[in-house]
């Protein structure tokens, strides 16, 4: 084993466990304020960093994570902790979220305001609304019980999701609660009832990612969703080690030593800690 590398090799995926310097990687998503805050004090509170973030070994683009990513640079860290993986690698999935709006709201009223706001809404079958939005010839579809709208825009990829956030802040102004679930989940919702409606939103792919993030861009908040399929988490990383005050070979072969020392319970996907995870954890104990 490396001495600056804890390695796990997965049937599935080779993942790389370091620390790495924070000015180096690029994020592919918008922070929200108000999380980052909360994220940062909590960190701060802790002493360390729970989860490590995960990144792209080729182009350090950051997968998941921006927020870890963005506190920790808030607390003047030099490094942190990543879980390099080849994105390349067919195993690591990448998926949406598709918006779901409050069932105790208006569908009218809702379809009205997407339209004050200047978009071409259409009523169609639900069917053709999903080949236009994954063919990226409409923006996003309505979708509610009975009836289904294809909402035309922007056809790029960076600035649909640009149109979507657009759209989402309209709502909020005037009372809508908008939540994230997958495209299952939120159709088995809208279904029961449990929500008025979703917005079925169109897939991001890989090179799409790395692009927007390597061109100094981010999408909006929520707009990917990665799957790896094992994701370690609780390595609790020190604060002291990520403010550069040793060399990062020194502090990484600290987290090596520190790192093999700890028990690994390994977890089936569907576990549900802070959120669901739909892969394998690796939990250091």
């Amino acid at each position: 084993m490396s001495t600056e590398t804890f390695l796990i090799q997965h049937p599935s995926i080779r993942i790389e466990i370091k620390l790495e310097e924070v000015e180096k990687l690029h994020i592919h998503e918008e922070v929200i304020p108000d999380i980052l805050h909360k994220l940062t004090e909590e960190i701060r509170a802790d002493g360390y960093l729970r989860h490590p973030v995960i990144v792209d070994s080729k182009t350090l683009v950051v997968l998941d994570g921006m927020h870890r990513f963005a506190a920790i640079k808030n607390l003047g860290c030099r490094f942190i902790p990543v879980c390099l993986v080849d994105y390349d690698n067919p195993h690591i999935l990448i998926g949406c979220w598709c918006r779901v709006v409050d069932h105790s709201s208006n569908f009218e009223k809702l379809v009205r305001a997407v339209r004050e706001i200047g978009f071409t809404v259409e009523e169609c079958p639900r069917k053709t609304a999903r080949k236009l939005v994954s063919e990226r010839k409409a923006t996003i579809s309505i979708v509610s019980r009975s009836k289904c709208f294809a909402v035309y825009g922007p056809q790029e990829i960076k600035e649909i999701y640009d149109a979507i956030k657009q759209i989402e802040l309209k709502l909020k102004s005037v009372g809508y609660s908008i939540g994230y679930d997958t495209d299952s989940d939120a159709l088995d919702k809208v279904s029961s009832g449990k929500a008025l409606s979703m917005f079925m939103v169109p897939n991001v792919s890989k090179r799409d990612v790395v692009t927007v993030a390597l061109r100094g861009e981010v999408f909006a908040h929520k707009t990917t969703r990665h799957v790896v399929p094992v994701r370690p988490l609780f390595v609790n990383v020190p604060l002291e080690w990520l403010h550069g005050k040793l060399s990062l070979k020194k502090a990484n072969e600290n987290l090596v030593r520190y790192l093999s020392k700890k028990e690994v319970k390994r977890l089936p996907p569907g576990q549900v800690l802070d959120r669901r995870y739909e892969e394998e954890l690796y939990i250091f104990k």
